[in-house]
């Protein structure tokens, strides 16, 4: 089964920008037809920024709530000291280009999935996830994305962008993409999206009604599976279920259920 195979790097997604009429695009090359700038201070991209930390590195983030922010798991894991990265050494950027951004906002603690442990990927990868919470509130203007409710069917086209290593300091977007289907019981699914090193945490993103869009899931890694490359991520309703939220509460009223201080792997908070 092509799950055996599964090799874990530090990705940050590319976006489609088909059937998103809010979205600014420009061709970055013709060598890359997939890949296309856009303008990241235009919704949405401007809900999705830069997480940097200051052991190096970076991945990227969304946002999902005034002070809170979704991004991959292995993103905050130090994989030279195996240890998880404290939380006051992580950086968001938002509305970052070219060294320059409109908002740095640092990080007071994060969650993880429940029993997620870097070190056993294979086994823990479907909880490969992380909520920052940050020490203040992003600015009023700035439109968090809401995560998905239900899963979306094969098929459905999408949207991932982020900062990939090969262009670190610009947000690009993947022009051809789409939802393949669920794995592991629906606790990940398949992409088209092309997720290259520097795309962990990346949202990969859906239409929604009244012209909104939504999170479908976060881009965690690549898949080697008879000699070609699928695309693997983390559906939002898993990160919903870990939520304390319903229809009816604002995204930036969400907050983390099991908030336990720690620095262990295989604990739920770390701050």
């Amino acid at each position: 089964m092509f799950r055996n195979s599964l090799r874990c790097v530090l990705m940050l997604a590319t976006l489609s920008t088909a059937t998103f009429g809010a979205a600014s695009a420009q061709t970055i090359a013709p060598l890359d037809v997939h890949r296309e700038a856009v303008d990241v201070s235009q919704y949405p991209w401007s809900a999705i920024g830069k997480l940097y930390n200051e052991t190096g590195g970076g991945c990227t983030a969304v946002i999902i709530g005034r002070d809170k922010v979704l991004t991959a798991g292995h993103c905050v894991f130090n994989f030279r000291s195996r240890q998880f990265i404290q939380a006051e050494f992580l950086h968001f950027l938002v509305g970052y280009r070219n060294g320059q951004y409109t908002v740095h906002a640092r990080v007071a603690s994060y969650e993880i999935g429940a029993g997620f442990d870097p070190l056993r990927y294979n086994e823990t990868d479907t909880a490969d996830w992380a909520v920052l919470t940050l020490t203040e509130n992003l600015p009023a203007n700035i439109e968090p994305l809401k995560l998905r409710q239900d899963a979306s069917p094969v098929g459905t086209k999408a949207i991932i962008a982020g900062y990939p290593q090969d262009r670190a300091f610009a947000m690009t977007a993947d022009a051809d993409c789409e939802l393949t289907g669920a794995i592991d019981d629906g606790k990940l699914f398949l992409h088209t999206c092309r997720g290259i090193p520097g795309y962990s945490g990346a949202p990969i993103l859906v239409s929604a009604a009244d012209n909104k869009i939504e999170i479908a899931g976060i881009h965690i890694a690549a898949l080697e599976s008879a000699g070609t490359q699928k695309m693997l991520a983390v559906p939002a309703r898993t990160v919903r279920q870990a939520l304390k939220t319903d229809d009816e509460t604002p995204t930036d009223e969400l907050y983390l259920k099991n908030n336990i201080a720690g620095s262990n792997i295989g604990m739920n908070s770390f701050a």
